[in-house]
């Protein structure tokens, strides 16, 4: 009975988002009574049906009702309770049934907005065009991929979860990823409805907040996939410019751009037909991930489904809503005013690094649909892997931290005066600081230098508006996001910079009692055993590290053979700390009592996490302050 009252809610809900589109729609023609009301009741009500089919599909995995297809192909009785939960978005049919419960609750979150309310066509617009995108994923949810399907004969068990999805940041890492990729719909449909109703720049003081929303979501959704990957793949590696990494990233770049264009729109009324573009190309970039998980395109541990008629359906809509608001934009976007940018004003500043940002965006886009394309118009098979991707995303990035330091201390609308003269001490303080690292790590590359150099570069530019204002408390509050957002790149950047220079990597074969030493670090392989998890059977080693003879830590990495699966899962054993990661993972038997390990000395290789962290943080406190009508620094 569950699966068949998740079919009502279902189309219930595709109900209420026609009837949310519609409402929009017809308020453009004439003046209706009440329409605002009807539009925000009916996003409700979508809302409500789509929290209850989620909650009965849920309820299925959790009683193990192996009747549902997708609950027999995704879980089993074995499988612990909270990987059952889990295990509701941990396949193609559940996943997109959480993307638009998403994307329902940020619509909902609109429709309450109250800042919003002074433009009500702005409000009921927005609203509709959301409803049209939920109403477009329900249709594909339930023609093409419906988790309520039934199964007959009921099997008396099921397959199991893919045991990769069989982690704790399977819980928390998709439901991030995809708040942040469907959040980019809310200035999506703020941009289109801008065109469609106020057609001016208004839009984009309330498109920045939920702009900075949906980035933080997503950098937080990239920064745990990207721990997922290390700790989980047992490779030892953080960001392997997988095809769908790439899906997330390039909408992050956009965003970024997104977020800074719409300071200019917002406090100088310039760059609005760019803000809307790139509102439009952020969306359309998550799309585009959307079809690369799900159309079977790719072979990735993060792909869904390999379909070819769902991905064909996704790349309908992909094209339809991009390429409906490309026509909108075509025919209504107003020419902007003509103004003369000085080169060093921050409007001049802040969009020549949305250049280098949206430029990051295309290259990562070439590189990883070109081999597609090329496969698709039988033209052959090629590879573009890390070396193009870690070459060609230097071009953008070294100028693009050069002038987001230099931006730091422009002024609106002129050139600032002695420009130079503010920056050169913090490009002295800056090479200073980053001469110490070979000394510490010793010689690597020029390239490595001028990482380190641009890392503290943007970390202490970061920082100075809080020096220079003397440490006020009400004026470091203004400056915080900015200083965040720029600290935590500059960790991130300084965190992949010297663990990609000075990290040591060592295969070895060891045996009981036998050792193997990797920089300063000696790792001793003490026992070999068995253990039983909930689902699984384990063979771990215990492995004692030491440094200069000081005993550090003793950690366990195992290998699992899951009940549902004959594939062995890595799990590695690290033992880490703020400047260092030691990373272990267990091989093959290779025979005579010895067994293949894969041995890691990381540098600084948890900022690369902690910089998304600082980043969100700053994030949430510009949300905080536009929620107060605060005046910014920015």
């Amino acid at each position: 009975m569950i699966p068949e009252l998740g079919q009502v809610f279902l189309v219930a809900a595709l109900a209420s988002a026609l009837l949310q589109f519609l409402g929009g729609i017809s308020s453009l023609s004439k003046n209706i009574p009440n329409i605002e009301l009807f539009v925000e009741r009916t996003t409700a009500m979508q809302t409500f049906f789509l929290i209850i089919c989620f909650g009965l599909l849920t309820t299925s995995f959790l009683q193990d009702d192996f009747s549902v297809l997708y609950v027999a192909s995704n879980s089993n009785t074995a499988l612990p309770i909270a990987y059952k939960f889990a295990a509701v978005w941990g396949g193609h049919e559940g996943s997109l049934l959480l993307w638009v419960l998403i994307l329902a609750v940020w619509t909902l979150f609109l429709s309450k907005d109250k800042a919003l309310k002074s433009l009500p066509e702005l409000r009921i617009q927005s609203l509709s065009i959301l409803g049209l995108i939920s109403l477009g994923f329900l249709i594909f949810i339930l023609y093409t991929s419906n988790p309520f399907e039934r199964l007959l004969p009921i099997p008396i068990q099921g397959r199991g979860l893919n045991p990769l999805l069989q982690d704790p940041a399977l819980v928390i890492h998709p439901p991030t990823l995809y708040a942040g990729y469907v959040g980019l719909a809310v200035p999506f449909a703020l941009a289109v409805a801008s065109l469609l109703t106020v057609n001016n720049h208004q839009w984009a003081k309330h498109a920045r907040s939920w702009t900075i929303l949906s980035w933080m979501f997503l950098t937080g959704g990239i920064a745990l996939g990207s721990w997922w990957a290390y700790y989980e793949l047992g490779w030892g590696g953080w960001w392997f410019w997988d095809p769908v990494e790439n899906a997330s990233l390039m909408p992050w770049f956009v965003a970024t751009a997104l977020m800074h264009s719409l300071i200019v729109t917002e406090k100088r009324g310039l760059f609005n037909g760019f803000s809307i573009l790139l509102a439009i190309t952020a969306f359309s970039l998550s799309l585009l991930g959307t079809f690369l998980v799900r159309s079977g395109v790719l072979i990735s541990v993060h792909s869904f489904a390999s379909d070819p008629q769902r991905g064909l359906f996704i790349l309908m809509l992909l094209a339809f809503f991009t390429g409906s608001a490309l026509v909108i934009y075509s025919i209504k976007q107003k020419k902007n005013r003509s103004e003369k940018l000085h080169p060093f004003s921050r409007e001049s500043l802040l969009l020549l690094n949305n250049v280098f940002l949206c430029a990051s965006a295309g290259l990562v886009l070439i590189g990883t649909v070109y081999p597609l394309i090329l496969e698709m118009l039988d033209l052959g098979k090629i590879s573009v892997g890390p070396p193009y991707f870690n070459f060609v995303i230097l071009f953008p990035f070294i100028p693009l931290l050069i002038f987001i330091g230099i931006a730091v201390f422009s002024n609106w609308r002129n050139d600032s005066k002695n420009i130079l003269k503010k920056v050169l001490p913090i490009l002295f303080l800056s090479l200073a600081l980053g001469l110490a690292f070979p000394f510490i790590y010793g010689w690597s590359s020029l390239i490595t230098l001028v990482g380190i150099y641009l890392a503290l570069w943007t970390m202490i530019t970061g920082i100075s508006p809080l020096i220079r204002n003397q440490f006020s408390i009400k004026k470091t509050l203004v400056f915080m996001p900015m200083m965040l957002g720029h600290i935590g790149l500059g960790l991130m950047i300084l965190g992949i910079t010297v663990t990609s220079s000075y990290g040591i990597t060592f295969d070895d074969s060891m045996s009981i009692e036998q050792s193997s030493r990797v920089g300063d670090y000696e790792f001793k392989l003490t026992k070999i055993g068995k253990r039983n998890g909930p689902n699984y059977l384990a063979q771990f080693a215990s492995i004692e590290i030491t440094k200069d003879g000081k005993y550090i830590q003793t950690v366990y990495p195992e290998k699992r053979v899951y009940d549902s699966s004959s594939m062995a899962m890595t799990e590695a054993g690290i033992e880490a700390n703020l400047f260092r990661d030691l990373f272990i993972a267990v091989g093959e038997d290779i025979g005579g009592g010895s067994w293949s390990m894969h041995l890691q000395y990381k540098p600084l290789l948890r900022l690369i996490w902690y910089g998304p962290i600082v980043m969100m943080l700053g994030g949430l406190i510009r949300v905080f302050l536009s929620k107060r009508n605060e005046e910014t620094y920015q």
